[in-house]
């Protein structure tokens, strides 16, 4: 006698390998047609079958060119979104900037890694076609979120992991109480040589902030309120990286929050080889322009919403 388990297998082969109807499995296993459609639905239910959609990604080439000829890019990389909801819009930045990801990174390499939902979209999508020695770098310190999904630590490690690669972490919070304190925490061995490494890396890769775009805003709860966001905007500020603020130009602003921060810092960028940014969307468009202008990225992965405002003005 055959088990339930046993007899789930056969039909989702059947159904699935074979193509048979679920009308012509009945008649094979002598039942209704309704029992083969409920241990269909079992079979899914149980994870005896798993069902994936597979969305064709498609690159916008001729908006890449653009981009990189407008803002003097090395690499362009721009996602057909389609008015795909964000989630999977994300998903589509992710798989783009993982298939670049894994192309460009060599043997003895050391990759610094910063936080949230886009960088845990591109590690979530990872798939490393070769064994390489390769060392990684958190560079900013821990939000305290609660969430792991976006955490500079769990990314390091889970992206480290995948390559079985080397990974230093930031032992820190990244915004403290005073600049006096920073300056304390940043004279501890541990944290200035993990910064000092980051600031040597081959490669960063990192998200893009936008204080218009709720989903940003939400790495600063428990940080700032309105009211801090109302003060950034009316000094300028367009959009961060490194937990930096900077203007529409990309100039840091000299504010008290910025100097509160522990991070290698927005002007440590530009002495990086290789700054790989993923950040899509038109409430981005005006933080990515930001980062454009202040020269500090090398090689942008983005969606065409974002790619067509960036190239409107």
């Amino acid at each position: 006698m055959q088990s339930h388990e046993d007899m789930l297998v056969q039909v989702a082969r059947l159904y699935y390998e074979d193509q048979l109807t679920q009308a012509d499995i009945g008649r094979r296993m002598n039942t209704s047609r309704s029992t083969v459609s409920r241990m269909l639905k079992e079979c899914r239910d149980l994870g005896v079958v798993r069902i994936q959609i597979n969305y064709p990604w498609k690159r916008v080439h001729a908006l890449e060119n653009q981009l990189c000829q407008r803002f003097d890019l090395r690499e362009c990389r721009v996602l057909e979104s389609r008015e795909r909801p964000i989630d999977q819009t994300m998903k589509g930045m992710g798989l783009l900037a993982a298939d670049f990801l894994d192309s460009f990174l060599q043997d003895g390499m050391t990759l610094g890694v910063s936080y949230g939902r886009s960088i845990a979209a591109v590690i979530e999508q990872l798939s490393p076609s070769k064994h390489i020695d390769l060392t990684v770098v958190q560079i900013l310190g821990a939000l305290g979120s609660g969430n792991p999904l976006i955490e500079g630590p769990d990314l390091v490690r889970s992206l480290a992991g995948l390559y079985n690669a080397k990974y230093h972490y930031l032992y820190t919070p990244l915004l403290v109480e005073s600049n006096h304190t920073r300056n304390l925490l940043m004279q501890q061995p541990n944290i200035s040589n993990t910064l000092q490494r980051g600031r040597q890396a081959d490669a960063i890769i990192l998200g893009i902030g936008a204080h218009e775009n709720d989903d940003s805003g939400l790495i600063w709860t428990g940080y700032m309120g309105k009211k801090e966001f109302a003060f950034l905007k009316s000094r300028g500020a367009v959009g961060h990286m490194c937990a930096q603020h900077y203007d529409q130009e990309g100039n840091v602003l000299d504010i008290g929050l910025n100097k509160r921060v522990i991070s290698i810092g927005l002007d440590a960028l530009k002495q990086i080889e290789t700054v790989i940014a993923v950040a899509g969307s038109e409430e981005k468009a005006e933080a990515i322009r930001g980062a454009l202008n202040g020269g500090y990225l090398d090689v942008l992965i983005t969606d065409d919403v974002a790619a067509k405002q960036l190239l409107q003005s």
